[in-house]
């Protein structure tokens, strides 16, 4: 059925047509995703929080590395996870997966140097490596071509309400002490280990008898994962994406610490104390308090759980490959506001202009990730589907990190001016600590911080950083179009 078909079902039939499964599998994936977006979120700032507030107080290119590390991890194993568990069985691969995650995100709470972060980074990747596929096999089982669209955008929807919850109950905690964020997303994840155990049909079975599953050994069930780079449409389909995601998972690795140094969010804080009336808003917006960077982001996730069904059914009547580069342009331009200006509302602005993108695209792309694939190899390909996320995290920590700390990083570029523009000695400077160097620039230059602060944005252009990102996307974007007319005409042919 086309997608133009697929959209004449009415929406309410579409989503009493899923089985009991697929609204099982949304809730482990809320869950997992709490856990996981919630520490996401609030890893970045503390690897670089100063010492004196709780923090690591490491560089943007140490988080580049730990992000970077995990990255790889987590999208490059499900090429093989995915086949061990359509081999092995669905719900036993998620139960591997929660033992690890829970031990990798207590690990983190514990964690205070580089080498115990970097460790619980990894268990925490390979746990979610192992969770994807089989996850997404189930719900690529659960839907077909009359239901896809929706099916997909609803689980869009339910993977945002786990990443907006997420953020803000672990921002509150981490305010509290940073080790309660990192417990709390530990603790949550034995809800599936008996929401898994109890209720989740084991979709591995479907598409191949048994018999033939289980003459399959490790060593068949790894080379039939190395055929699927033979799919040349499909390999390059995930080359193209991978440069989008080198730009979209800015948005979530570097954007809360640009916010963080350079945006004034005390405007977004002062309406919510006039909106809600609540203390705590009040007594952020006074004094020029400031929103917490991570719940400015949320602003993504928040949209997205508000709109994305309703996306998801208007893009249902488009050609596939279409809505999902009508959602990248979108997207490409919503980063670009989001990330060059200090006013607090034009970067929530942008961000709101960044979810419409995704949610054209981002749904999509799994949608046809999970059309293409065949029956017995749904978490195979589900798997093959990190590849974009394996670039383009990992590029936008090992390249977006280092980019980050030599054009934009406030505390970098205080040094750098008070050494090159005010003469300062260049070994004293750098004995500065994180929390000390902007004060020292104010005292030097005889103004507040928040002033110091403005001088530097003027001085060196920290928003630099968005145009070489979003400039990343916009190519991949034009490479997108590109691989739509080789596909239409090689449909002709």
């Amino acid at each position: 059925m086309s997608d133009a078909q697929s959209s004449k079902v009415p929406l309410s039939q579409q989503l009493r047509s899923f089985p009991s499964s697929f609204w099982v599998a949304n809730v482990i994936e809320l869950i997992e995703r709490f856990s996981f977006f919630g520490v996401r979120t609030i890893a970045a700032l503390y690897i670089v929080t100063e010492a004196e507030k709780g923090g690591l107080a490491l560089s943007n290119t140490d988080k580049g590395i730990f992000f970077g590390v995990w990255s790889l991890i987590q999208c490059l194993l499900p090429m093989f996870t995915g086949g061990f568990a359509d081999r092995y069985g669905y719900r036993r691969s998620l139960m591997v997966a929660f033992g690890i995650n829970i031990i990798g995100y207590a690990m983190m709470g514990y964690a205070h140097g580089w080498w115990s972060f970097m460790a619980a980074c990894c268990l925490i990747g390979t746990g979610t490596a192992i969770f994807k596929p089989p996850l997404h096999g189930t719900l690529a089982h659960c839907v077909n071509d009359s239901n896809s669209s929706v099916g997909w955008g609803l689980f869009y929807q339910v993977v945002n309400i786990g990443g907006f919850i997420g953020p803000m109950v672990c921002g509150y905690l981490r305010l509290l002490e940073w080790r309660y964020a990192f417990f709390a997303a530990a603790g949550i994840i034995v809800v599936n280990i008996v929401v898994t155990g109890l209720f989740l049909k084991d979709y591995a079975k479907e598409g191949i008898d048994d018999k033939t599953r289980k003459s399959k050994g490790p060593r068949e069930v790894f080379l039939e994962a190395m055929t699927t780079l033979h799919d040349l449409k499909f390999m390059l389909f995930l080359g193209i994406f991978s440069g989008f995601y080198f730009m979209f998972m800015q948005l979530f690795d570097q954007l809360s610490i640009f916010i963080e140094q350079w945006v004034n969010t005390n405007d977004v804080a002062t309406f919510l104390a006039r909106f809600t009336g609540m203390e705590f808003f009040e007594k952020l917006a006074a004094d020029g308090g400031q929103v917490n960077p991570e719940w400015i982001v949320n602003v993504d996730a928040g949209s997205i759980i508000i709109l994305v069904l309703l996306i998801s059914y208007i893009t249902g009547k488009f050609h596939h490959i279409s809505a999902m580069i009508f959602g990248m342009f979108i997207a490409c331009f919503g980063l670009l506001l989001a990330g060059t200006s200090t006013s607090g509302w034009a970067c929530v602005f942008g961000i709101f202009v960044f979810a419409i993108g995704e949610m054209c695209c981002g749904p999509k792309f799994s949608e046809y990730i999970g059309l293409m694939a065949p029956p017995d190899k749904k978490a195979l390909y589900m798997g093959y589907s990190n590849i974009p996320f394996a670039v383009g995290w990992s590029g936008a920590n090992f390249i977006g990190g280092p980019l980050y700390d030599r054009i934009s990083d406030k505390h970098e570029l205080a040094r750098d001016y008070l050494v090159t523009e005010l003469g300062q000695n260049s070994s004293v400077v750098e004995a500065f600590t994180k929390g000390e160097v902007m004060p020292a620039l104010a005292d030097a230059l005889g103004k507040s911080e928040a002033v110091a602060r403005e001088m530097l944005w003027e001085h060196y252009h920290p928003q630099n950083f968005w145009y070489i990102c979003m400039g990343v996307g916009l190519f991949s974007t034009i490479a997108m179009v590109g691989y739509h007319f080789w596909l239409q005409k090689q449909a002709k042919q």
